[in-house]
């Protein structure tokens, strides 16, 4: 009669468990991924030793003066010096013994894609900062004020924070310089959209489902015109320069429910779709897609002319200036 004999453990074993950042804080005490430290596997009085991230998750060093590399497993062998067997089991023993429950957080700052995260078990959160002037300016420029920014619930941040609630890990990444967070409440739920307007791979991240209205509980009960646009830049800054109530949905592409667009129509006298004028390209997307949703609602739909060279309100008003902005919307809604 044979025992049965205990399977090996494989890395994913480990990596079900805990995360490679988590594992590199808790045994080396690193902080920080990309960075460049001191070597841990040498006397090394000038930092010569560099990590850094594909995705966020996966980590890969590589030691400048020796040119050795590799990733964490292979890290953590030669810091204990250990077999890859010897070292998943010891990490295993670790974690059963509270591991988890000790780790420390870590700031990675190369992160996935910018995404639309709606998935149950991922939460999105942010870190406010205070107002800077750089961000100051930055808003300005599109012709929307500090008071503005406060009044549409939109807030400079340092840091976005990705919680997976079902293997209770919790992601911590700096973000840009100019970063900042659109908060919108619907039926009393919080979500995020996290733009960063410099970023060429992560400019958003998003929790909002198609549900969401930006600044929809912003908007009064009646009144004489509602222009609903491109994005929740463009609305607000329609808002502060011409009086003009304004909201936008997730996407050009999204189609509302015809009960809230209903709704939207009993209580403003007239509603305008106002979408990007893709002027530039082979086809004008934004005015494709702004007829569409005017047709089905039977709505009015304005566009920039093409003369101003500026395919949104934002980018008028930065382009041309605050009036011009007043002077191009008013002559629009006389149509």
């Amino acid at each position: 009669m044979y025992a049965k004999g205990r399977r090996d453990l494989v890395i994913q074993d480990i990596l079900d468990d805990i995360s490679e950042p988590e594992l590199l804080n808790y045994y080396l005490g690193i902080s920080k991924i990309p960075g460049v430290i001191n070597s841990p596997l040498r006397v090394d009085n000038n930092p010569s030793f560099g990590l850094n991230t594909v995705d966020g998750i996966k980590i890969h060093y590589k030691d400048f003066a020796t040119n050795d590399s590799g990733g964490t497993f292979d890290l953590l062998q030669e810091y204990f010096h250990l077999s890859l067997n010897d070292l998943l089991n010891k990490i295993k023993k670790d974690l059963n013994s509270g591991l988890n429950d000790r780790k420390s957080s870590i700031v990675v700052t190369t992160r996935r894609k910018g995404s639309v995260i709606h998935s149950e078990n991922t939460l999105l959160k942010c870190k406010v900062r205070e107002w800077k002037q750089y961000d100051i300016d930055y808003w300005e420029q599109y012709g929307i004020s500090l008071p503005w920014l406060k009044f549409a619930n939109i807030y400079p941040i340092s840091h976005v924070i990705i919680t997976n609630i079902a293997k209770n890990k919790t992601y911590t990444f700096c973000a840009d310089k100019y970063a900042y967070a659109y908060v919108e409440f619907k039926d009393n739920v919080e979500s995020l959209k996290i733009y960063q307007p410099y970023n060429a791979e992560y400019k958003w991240t998003n929790n909002h489902d198609s549900s969401v209205w930006d600044l929809w509980e912003q908007l009064p009960e009646t009144g004489d015109n509602l222009i609903i646009t491109s994005s929740k830049k463009d609305a607000v800054c329609i808002w502060e320069n011409t009086g003009i109530p304004s909201c936008s949905l997730q996407a050009e592409s999204y189609i509302p429910k015809q009960q809230v667009v209903e709704e939207l129509k009993q209580r403003f006298k007239n509603v305008y779709i106002l979408y990007d004028n893709d002027f530039t390209s082979v086809k004008n997307y934004g005015r494709i897609l702004g007829n569409k949703l005017a047709t089905i609602f039977n709505l009015n739909q304005i566009e920039i002319p093409d003369k101003w060279k500026s395919k949104d309100t934002s980018d008028l008003a930065k382009n041309h200036g605050r009036e011009i902005v007043k002077e191009v919307i008013f002559n629009l809604i006389k149509q």
